[in-house]
């Protein structure tokens, strides 16, 4: 199996082209268009690049933000006090080239980055997902990222994703119980007042002919 392995600045201009080729297929709003300096510094000042390559061409990659204490940091958006920033691992953007779409790099790829993310002391993973891009919606709740809020980000809508990742966390992904709520992802309005209510997405269950999955929510445990 093709492995993950970390990119350096030699790869910098592999990683945005794939980038710009995966962002000129996506519906607007559904993913961030990232600056070159971005990727150069995520390469290393504030984060780490994994990718894989079929003989020489990059054909994934994926983004890990271990934000420093003067970055910009997903916590604000969950309202993180400020001795948890530094915490904080982004499960941030990832490309797939098209040719290669379909055999579960994406789920993966976040996968890998968590276990990056607990070697570097971080212990809790956040990332942000568009409700419409349904592919890596499913993908990264799948991997036990529940969404906790839904806010203007990145140009639109986006899911706040979370999962705590620490040493005495359960590894174990949990099983959509019966007393479930469940609404598709792009039903924004729902979304919301359930997330008003207290409640998180913690499951996400594809649905047939390419139409929004279904959003398992349940209550939220207190932290």
């Amino acid at each position: 199996m093709t492995q993950l392995t970390r990119l350096d600045p030699s790869h910098l201009p592999a990683i945005i082209t794939l980038h710009h080729r995966v962002i000129a297929d996506l519906p607007p709003g559904n993913a961030a268009t990232e600056t070159d300096q971005f990727f150069a510094d995520h390469l290393d000042a504030c984060g780490q690049i994994f990718g894989a390559f079929d003989g020489d061409r990059l054909m994934a990659y994926c983004v890990l933000g271990l934000p420093r204490e003067t970055d910009p940091n997903f916590g604000t958006d969950h309202h993180l006090p400020p001795d948890q920033l530094g915490k904080v691992a982004h499960i941030d953007g990832v490309a797939v080239d098209p040719q290669w779409r379909g055999q579960g790099w994406q789920r993966r790829m976040v996968e890998h980055r968590i276990e990056i993310a607990r070697k570097c002391g971080r212990t809790i993973a956040l990332s942000t997902v568009a409700p419409t891009n349904f592919p890596s919606l499913i993908s990264t709740v799948s991997t036990g990222l529940a969404i906790h809020g839904l806010i203007a980000k990145f140009g639109g809508n986006r899911f706040l994703l979370r999962r705590d990742i620490g040493p005495d966390q359960d590894a174990k992904l949990p099983s959509a119980p019966d007393r479930a709520i469940w609404c598709a992802s792009d039903d924004l309005a729902t979304c919301r007042k359930l997330l008003d209510d207290g409640l998180i997405g913690l499951f996400c269950q594809s649905s047939p002919h390419g139409t929004a999955p279904r959003i398992g929510w349940v209550p939220a445990i207190p932290a």
